[in-house]
């Protein structure tokens, strides 16, 4: 594979995240209103240390994935918890396969670390069976599958 460079999103970035964005399409879970608000949020939540968002960059100067760990939230119980975050994760199609998912969250983990967090959580579509074996892959245990809205998500978690 070609050089990946890996680093936190910067307002610069927009155009390339957002056509990123379009390649990855509509999955649901991926986007909470549109993609060029979740950036800006992100980025914002960033500066205010709730998050890390990060940027997977191949040659070309192509944003190829991201990865943003939510710090002091998990999926269950409650939202709110000093020692945990949870981790979500995407990957252009073109560059599937290729160990950028697991580089991703290898370095949102490494953030969280560094933040005394010591649990991660992360949550996919049932469907999405790429995604289950990633989280496997990188550590996360599967210990729910939950409904919502006529949806099934299976739910992962690890120590850090």
């Amino acid at each position: 594979m070609e050089s990946l460079f890996i680093r936190a999103a910067e307002e610069a970035d927009i155009e390339g995240f957002l056509s990123l964005a379009r390649a990855i399409g509509g999955v649901p879970g991926v986007w909470g209103k549109d993609p060029s608000s979740d950036f800006h949020s992100h980025l914002q939540d960033m500066k205010e240390g709730r998050v890390t968002f990060l940027l997977a960059i191949a040659e070309q100067n192509e944003i190829v994935g991201f990865s943003v760990v939510k710090f002091f939230k998990r999926l269950d119980p409650s939202e709110f918890d000093q020692k945990s975050c949870t981790i979500g994760v995407a990957v252009h199609p073109d560059y599937r396969r290729r160990g950028i998912g697991s580089k991703l969250v290898e370095c949102g983990l490494k953030e969280a670390e560094k933040r005394g967090i010591k649990n991660a959580y992360t949550s996919t579509g049932i469907d999405d069976i790429a995604m289950q074996r990633l989280a496997e892959k990188v550590g996360f245990v599967k210990y729910a599958i939950l409904e919502r809205d006529g949806c099934r998500f299976p739910r992962y978690k690890r120590e850090i």
